[in-house]
């Protein structure tokens, strides 16, 4: 407002300034009686209105400058004082149209306009709303007083508006760039909390996965490669029975859908789980499976959220593996003769059907030391190289019957998780484009469990 009423103060002295050399200049200066005179004539007398005119005009500027300088008032009211000032200017050059020969009329005020446009935060409608009124009292006194004709009618009514125009194109412009600016600053800072939140979820999130285990007769590693910041892969993690000789329970779970949707979903899953073993430790794969389809079938299926998971339960003292599986993709049991043998979807994807139609129909299967079971999210097999080729379940399958020297049977550690998640990245062209969780469970060989070689056997009997 001060730069808006500044400059036309400045702008308006200058004006004075010529309107005042035109009337010395145009007029003729005589003596009577002792005093100076100007004798006047109708130019003299256009040249005195118009200074006039420019004097109040900028006397009114000046008062406005004082009033913003000194009273700073609320940035409303400025608005409000310059819609003001902008009619008083029209009129003026309205009004010196029909009193003065050759002046500008409305177009006087288009460089008000302008300035108003440039140096307050007008938005298009605003800069058009003062000159509305203007644009309409013009060409009524233009009937009223000029009487035209229709042609000269037409060209006033058409050239009038265009006035507004430059004025409102920079308004357009300063509004549109001051949104994106505003809309750009507001994504930016509600981006940087959405970022935060996620990073806080994700801890949250990832908390709730078991810790791996390294140690004991069941060995247990696995890989999370989630495709944005949290997902719907997860796995679940429980050991029943006596010291030494625990059962250990895993439950692997792909939820429908990617991100925030999914890891609530998740979080109400475990939640469920964390009830069904504190209420039941010694759970059985295929009555899991049942009571977790019962669960999304009741609540998230009506919601189309619907869930795959495979159950497991490792009993070492019996050496056996059970387990049940909804809808999952097949998992790998390898033996520690290299062979790999597939543990397929024993039953429905969780939630697609009722409680009474609903069988697990798990199976039971060998598990003995220095064999290792592997499963998967379908996040690794899906995984697309440039050409859009899938990596698939024959290639884990391939993965794991092949020689992989740095695989140790004897020690495992993981090692297998790692290996499949490296060729899966290798394998993909791009950012992933779904949650991808690789695990392993094994049982590592002890010292007392390794065979002699047939060579050795001369040696022994000696």
């Amino acid at each position: 407002m001060l730069w808006f009423t500044g400059i036309l103060a400045l702008l308006g002295v200058f004006t004075i300034t010529l309107a005042a050399v035109a009337v010395l200049t145009l007029g003729n200066l005589a003596t009577e009686n002792g005093a100076i005179r100007i004798k006047t004539d109708g130019t003299i007398n256009e040249a005195v209105l118009a200074l006039a005119a420019s004097a109040v005009s900028t006397g009114t500027y000046i008062l406005a400058f004082a009033y913003a300088w000194f009273a700073r008032p609320a940035d409303r009211e400025l608005i409000r004082l310059s819609y003001l000032l902008l009619l008083a200017d029209g009129l003026i050059h309205i009004g010196l149209e029909y009193t003065v020969t050759n002046a500008m009329g409305i177009w006087g005020t288009t460089v008000t306009h302008i300035l108003a446009c440039a140096f307050l935060p007008w938005t298009t409608r605003q800069a058009l709303w003062p000159m509305l009124p203007l644009v309409l009292l013009d060409l009524a006194l233009y009937v009223i007083v000029r009487k035209p004709d229709g042609v000269s009618l037409a060209f006033v009514t058409l050239s009038d508006p265009i006035a507004a125009v430059p004025g409102t194109l920079i308004a357009y412009f300063k509004h549109s760039t001051r949104l994106r600016h505003y809309q750009m600053d507001f994504l930016r800072r509600r981006y940087g909390e959405i970022r935060r939140e996620l990073v806080d979820a994700r801890r949250i999130h990832e908390a709730l996965f078991p810790q791996p285990i390294s140690t004991g007769p069941v060995r247990f590693h696995y890989e999370y490669e989630p495709m944005r910041q949290i997902g719907g892969d997860f796995l679940f993690a429980h050991s029943s029975g006596p010291a030494h000789h625990n059962r250990f329970n895993m439950v692997l779970i792909d939820v429908t859908g990617h991100g925030i949707a999914a890891a609530l979903t998740v979080n109400r899953m475990h939640g469920e789980l964390e009830r069904l073993f504190a209420e039941h430790p010694n759970l059985a794969p295929g009555n899991v499976l049942k009571l977790l389809n019962r669960y999304v079938h009741l609540t998230l299926a009506r919601h189309s959220v619907y869930a795959t998971v495979f159950c497991v339960r490792i009993d070492p003292e019996k050496g056996e593996l059970e387990y049940a599986s909804g809808g999952h993709p097949p998992a790998f049991l390898r033996g520690v003769d290299g062979t790999v043998h597939e543990l397929h979807s024993t039953s429905f994807v969780l939630g697609a059907c009722g409680d009474d139609d609903f069988q697990p129909a798990p199976e039971t299967h060998k598990f003995g030391p220095g064999d290792v079971l592997i499963c998967y999210t379908d996040g690794a097999t899906e995984a697309r190289a440039a050409g859009g080729r899938m990596f698939g379940v024959e290639g884990l399958q391939r993965m794991l019957a092949g020689h992989n020297p740095e695989i140790s049977a004897g020690e495992p550690d993981g090692s297998w998780a790692r290996l499949l998640l490296r060729a899966v990245d290798n394998h993909r062209e791009g950012p992933p484009n779904d949650d991808t969780l690789l695990i392993e469970i094994a049982r590592p060989v002890e010292a007392r469990q390794v065979l002699r070689r047939p060579s050795d056997a001369p040696l022994a009997a000696l």
